[in-house]
């Protein structure tokens, strides 16, 4: 299947991949590719017929987040009810790529920044290239990082990374993402690697590995605060424009 914003193909029986396809924007998260990222997740959820996918952007790159360029961006513009359900389609497609039952596998080339790390992190593993790095810019924006990331970030590498990486809006190359647990490996096709292990992995009993995988994902998720989060944002974005 295939269509303006994403690409979708079987690479390896019951191995699909999908691909944002917005380089002219390095890959940005606009809200419509949100909501179709978000669709192809519910989608999937009960297609048993597909048992890992692998999560890439086209043309080298992964994504540069959230779309900051898209009509009405952090609600600007609108009333309060649509501006709070437009600041949350993030946050509904990364829940919606973590609920998967499916082994998934970010494939993660140059920038994965903002939302994109967002993303990336509710994937179950990230493979880099070299040229891979991370940036999360939302303090420099003056607002929290949102779409439940920091509890998945807080998860894999700890309290004091997390606020170096989302506080302090410290960039993280591929290696350092290597030593802190935000990536699993660096290769320079980690979309070919993607392939090599999840063929591995399609040769284990496949429940076991949904079982284990959901078991895993409550013990590390705080899906409370998420919604909390994006009011922050919403409420943070407008007291700044009305201070301006």
């Amino acid at each position: 299947m295939i269509n303006k914003l994403i690409d979708i193909k079987i690479v390896e029986p019951k191995i699909l991949a999908i691909t944002i396809k917005n380089y002219k924007k390095r890959n940005a998260l606009s809200d419509s590719i949100k909501i179709e990222l978000e669709k192809i997740a519910l989608e999937l959820r009960d297609n048993t017929d597909i048992i890992a996918i692998i999560l890439s952007g086209e043309k080298g790159v992964f994504s540069s987040g959230n779309d900051l360029k898209d009509k009405n961006v952090f609600g600007d513009g609108l009333d309060l009810l649509k501006a709070r359900q437009k600041n949350r389609l993030g946050l509904r497609m990364c829940d919606a790529w973590t609920n998967l039952p499916q082994i998934t596998v970010a494939s993660i080339e140059g920038d994965c920044i903002g939302g994109g790390v967002s993303l990336a992190l509710s994937c179950d593993f990230r493979f880099c290239s070299e040229n891979a790095y991370f940036f999360a810019p939302e303090v420099d924006l003056g607002i929290t990082y949102s779409w439940g990331s920091i509890p998945k970030l807080v998860s894999l590498v700890g309290p004091a990374k997390a606020k170096l990486f989302a506080l302090a809006c410290k960039k993280i190359d591929a290696e350092t993402a290597l030593k802190w647990g935000l990536c699993e490996e660096i290769t320079k096709d980690p979309f070919m690697l993607a392939k090599s292990f999840l063929n591995d992995l399609a040769k284990k009993p496949i429940a076991a590995q949904q079982m284990v995988k959901e078991s895993i994902n409550r013990q590390v998720a705080i899906n409370e605060v998420s919604i909390l989060e994006q009011d922050q944002v919403l409420l943070t974005k407008r007291d700044i424009n009305n201070n301006n």
